[in-house]
């Protein structure tokens, strides 16, 4: 029983491992998503106005304002890019692989109670299909009552020790 308690314990250590290392890396693609996002919004206001003005000198304001995008499009795709690319630590594939097995263990110690059920319920049976016969023989007071009387007498001896 202590086994399985270790068991258990390792499998709730393993999850809390886990679900932390999943909270930091989504707290780290947050942060990226909002510099992403930042980035984009610095680049709109700041470097759009002056690109913006620089290029309708030399080009027309359409021309000027479909580069002044494309290039703060680029921009934002990049730190996306770089958020979708964090991949899970090898710590982390180190404690996914310590939960499968305990889970895997304790999969086969349920496997070992529920056999043990099964023979306890089988025993019971059996038993209770020797005691019903036993009582059978003596209401038909056939031949078995001779071949019961010395559990009998055994029984009674048990008794009064």
């Amino acid at each position: 029983m202590d086994e399985t308690l270790m068991k258990i314990r390792i499998l709730i250590k393993a999850e809390t491992t886990l679900l932390k290392a999943s909270a930091r890396r989504a707290g780290m693609r947050g942060r990226l998503y909002a510099v992403a996002i930042g980035l984009f919004l610095l680049t709109v206001v700041m470097v759009n106005l002056a690109a913006y003005e620089y290029l309708s000198e030399t080009r027309s304001a359409a021309a000027a304002a479909l580069i002044v995008s494309l290039v703060n499009g680029v921009l934002a795709v990049i730190a996306i890019v770089m958020a979708m690319r964090i991949q899970p630590g090898p710590e982390e594939a180190m404690v996914q692989e310590i939960r499968e097995l305990a889970l895997a263990e304790l999969s086969a110690d349920m496997d070992a109670v529920k056999e043990d059920f099964v023979q306890v319920k089988n025993d019971l049976e059996k038993i209770k299909n020797g005691v019903s016969s036993a009582f059978g023989m003596f209401k038909s007071g056939g031949a078995g009552v001779g071949s019961v009387a010395p559990i009998l007498g055994l029984i009674t001896s048990m008794l009064k020790k």
